[in-house]
């Protein structure tokens, strides 16, 4: 089994912009038509930089793992786009091009996008809804809303993790409360540095190891960012959702305030929320065993599901909006 520590880089390119992406776990799932599961990467973060626990326990679980860079991030070419309307844009196109490419006549796929990657899932399945099978969105929150209060990170959290030089120490602290996890976050942090895919990275043939985002791109992404708390449309079209969806979120988020996580739930009419004690933004990390089997059981149907969502919503665009 291909595992993120020795899954080959693959490229696609699409529209002149080269997608690095990962397949990670067995290309037939062990689960009879589960589609793979594609994991959109929280901010300034790159597919070397994933939890290996985490991936390679979903990928234990029967799923195949989708690994992917955004346009200029991490081991991708082309530029980072200014907002998160076009990231999902791109995540759309390059579906589009991968899934004919793999077996077992593959349509869409299941998501899970954290922190930046759940404002990217968001807009992916209002944008292209026969795309998405199921949503899990962890440590996320609605786009901006019309009269719901929003919970900022302080400001001396936002700096941390949107500094000029990557701190790996500091995105640890912003990530696992340092008063109750700190020797969790310091695993973590080991664990996508030291070990995964440090081992793999600039030898035969791999890449070299693509470590936090950092120069002209960072302002862009910063951008994409904030502009997402300035939009409500996003947030208004929310019960349109008509998927199954799985809103995680530490105690004490730092990074995405953890009651904007329970609003994301409120506002989807198939959502189940699940809150993990003693952590925050990180929580999908600092339990990342146990997280995985949790995202395994709510793929395979296992978790409550509302006894009746109605109404279908046309794709964004087909409606010239």
């Amino acid at each position: 089994m291909w595992t993120q520590a020795n899954a080959k880089t693959l490229f696609l390119t699409v529209a002149g912009t080269q997608f690095a992406y990962r397949l990670i776990g067995n290309s037939t799932p062990a689960a009879a038509g589960s589609p793979p599961l594609l994991l959109l990467n929280h901010f300034r973060s790159t597919i070397d930089l994933w939890d290996p626990l985490l991936v390679d326990g979903i990928a234990a679980g029967g799923r195949q793992v989708i690994t992917y860079d955004y346009s200029g991030i991490g081991l991708s070419g082309g530029e980072v786009k200014l907002s998160i309307r076009e990231f999902a844009g791109d995540v759309i196109a390059f579906l589009t091009s991968l899934l004919p490419t793999l077996p077992n006549n593959v349509t869409n796929v299941d998501v899970l996008g954290f922190s930046i990657g759940g404002y990217v899932a968001q807009q992916l399945v209002l944008d292209a809804p026969d795309l998405v099978n199921k949503l899990v969105l962890a440590g996320t929150g609605p786009s901006g809303s019309l009269g719901t209060p929003r919970h900022p990170p302080m400001a001396e959290v936002q700096t941390g993790i949107m500094g000029a030089v990557p701190d790996g120490a500091a995105t640890a602290d912003a990530f696992f409360p340092s008063f109750t996890a700190r020797d969790e976050g310091n695993a973590w942090l080991g664990r996508i540095t030291a070990g995964g895919r440090a081992a793999t990275a600039g030898k035969n043939g791999e890449p070299p190891f693509a470590f936090f985002l950092t120069g002209p791109g960072l302002p862009r992404l910063i951008r994409a960012y904030l502009g997402w708390d300035a939009d409500p449309l996003p947030y208004a079209l929310l019960q349109t959702v008509q998927k199954p969806v799985l809103v995680t979120a530490g105690d004490n988020d730092l990074v995405v305030g953890t009651p904007n996580s329970f609003e994301l739930a409120r506002q989807i009419p198939n959502a189940n929320f699940v809150m993990f004690p003693s952590s925050g933004h990180g929580h999908l990390f600092q339990y990342a065993e146990f997280y995985a089997k949790q995202v395994t059981s709510f793929l395979n149907g296992e978790f409550p599901t509302a006894p009746k969502v109605a109404g279908v919503i046309a794709p964004l665009g087909s409606q010239g909006v």
